[in-house]
């Protein structure tokens, strides 16, 4: 499993496109949301970034999928 370097809880416009352009300048984003389908757009839209997104519908891989120390935003 790859190891990401920051990650956001909530997916909606603002979350999404945070991670989105910090993926475009090579930082590797994780995010959380509870619809899944918001997870879904964020890697379809991150397919072309230099960094790597993942979308998570469940709270425990997400934070798992983290590097230590660990950084997350909370954006809800």
């Amino acid at each position: 499993m790859s190891k990401y370097d920051f990650g956001m809880i909530g997916l909606g416009t603002m979350g999404r496109n945070l991670l989105l352009n910090m993926a475009d300048h090579g930082v590797n984003g994780a995010g959380f949301d509870k619809d899944a389908s918001k997870g879904e757009q964020l890697e379809k839209e991150g397919a072309q970034a230099k960094g790597k997104v993942k979308g998570f519908s469940d709270v425990k891989p997400f934070v798992e999928s983290l590097k230590s120390p660990k950084a997350i935003m909370n954006n809800e």
